[in-house]
């Protein structure tokens, strides 16, 4: 890999099925949270976008925000493009990359970015979300597992 760490789609690819397939593992030490308990209690809830098929809208309860510790950082403008931190990325297994937007407090959206190149622990965009707007950065990877609704145990 050069210094500025240009990095192929067959790269991101491969490291897009090492995330999906960590994030499958059972992991020891964790405990199981049940998405409905006997009190009606889930951590989060899908609602589909009107005229977008393969898109759903994420609302985490502050409970399910704070348990998967939900961070965000502002879009910022660089030149012409713009830049988020490389942790807001998430890439499908077909190679495409996205972030997360909170359009509202707790609402979490995907949206696909364009990566121009990647320069250590930041990504300049050449298209995406305008600067100013919130993207996750970390608990990117639990936001996308319960949007494809992935589960948990």
């Amino acid at each position: 890999m050069s210094p500025s760490r240009r990095s192929s789609p067959r790269a991101h690819l491969a490291c897009a099925g090492l995330v999906l397939a960590i994030a499958a593992l059972p992991t020891a030490g964790c405990t199981e949270v049940e998405t409905e308990t006997a009190t009606g209690y889930e951590p989060s809830t899908l609602e589909p976008v009107k005229g977008e098929e393969d898109l759903q809208r994420v609302t985490f309860t502050e409970e399910g925000a704070k348990r998967v510790d939900l961070q965000t950082a502002a879009v910022r403008r660089n030149g012409k493009g713009t830049v988020v931190p490389y942790a807001a990325l998430i890439y499908s297994p077909e190679g495409e990359t996205y972030v997360y937007t909170t359009p509202k407090r707790l609402q979490y959206l995907r949206e696909e970015v364009e990566v121009d190149r990647i320069e250590g622990d930041r990504v300049l965009l050449s298209g995406g979300p305008p600067a100013g707007t919130e993207v996750v950065t970390v608990g990117a990877a639990e936001v996308y597992g319960t949007e494809l609704e992935v589960p948990s145990h």
